[in-house]
């Protein structure tokens, strides 16, 4: 029924940001977004931890009909026992994903009570299937621009930005092995931001933003991340899981 587009379209969405374009031909990088690109990598490779906030803001329209849904949440990464916890929460629902290593344990408060689990690449450095990490891969991965400055909480902070494939997306390490092209959509445009500190060279925010049509709709959505407290002390305890509680697979279906 096409009164359930607008709904079906910000489940897709969702499911690209949180479980986490068109493929023209760009110009080349440009030297100075290189630059900032170049040292981020290199600054990451001394983090060994730190906090994040998110937040989602997702809008569909179709048939008529239009609906706005938030989403926030917070994470820890600890990558000296690579070890990760993030809770978000969505309307009155909520998720609590940790990952252990290589292996992802995430609880739905309003799907089943037990654990999915489900297992990570083995082939890239663990940092990478953290939201940090995987930020990083996305501009390793395209071609990046210059975006001027912004001050943010009273931080001087450098901004690049790029605008990756569906492939490209697809493709990074972190993800569910559900991709774009599963998604009952059409993947319209995204557009990645970073801002980098220009003292440290460590990425301040994060932002994607995906457009998607599809069966008469459209959507939009704006995932944004802010990292912060680097290297500090933390620590995550993956809770007692007994087997009866864990079942194999990805981001479930609804």
């Amino acid at each position: 029924m096409h009164r359930a587009v607008p709904v079906t379209l910000l489940v897709a969405l969702i499911a690209l940001a949180g479980c986490g374009m068109l493929g023209d031909d760009q110009p080349p990088s440009d030297d100075r977004a290189l630059e900032v690109r170049n040292e981020t990598v290199d600054a990451l490779a001394d983090v060994d931890s730190y906090r994040m906030s998110m937040d989602v803001d997702v809008s569909a329209s179709g048939d008529g009909q239009s609906r706005s849904i938030t989403l926030d949440g917070d994470g820890v990464v600890n990558r000296t026992s690579k070890l990760m916890r993030m809770k978000t929460t969505v309307e009155d629902r909520s998720t609590t994903s940790y990952l252990d290593s290589r292996t992802t344990y995430t609880k739905y408060s309003d799907l089943w009570t037990g654990w999915e689990r489900q297992n990570q690449s083995t082939d890239v450095d663990w940092l990478a299937l953290t939201p940090l990490g995987r930020q990083a891969e996305l501009f390793e991965r395209t071609n990046v621009y210059w975006n001027g400055t912004a001050t943010i909480e009273g931080r001087e902070t450098s901004v690049i930005v790029a605008y990756p494939d569906e492939e490209t997306v697809s493709s990074l390490p972190g993800q569910s092995q559900t991709d774009l092209a599963n998604a009952d959509a059409n993947v319209e445009n995204i557009t990645a931001k970073l801002w980098v500190d220009q003292e440290t060279a460590r990425p301040v925010r994060s932002l994607l933003a995906i457009q998607v049509s599809g069966n008469g709709g459209e959507a939009t959505a704006n995932l944004m991340i802010d990292y912060e407290d680097y290297n500090e002390p933390v620590q995550v305890e993956l809770p007692e899981i007994a087997d009866d509680e864990i079942r194999e697979g990805g981001c479930p279906r609804r």
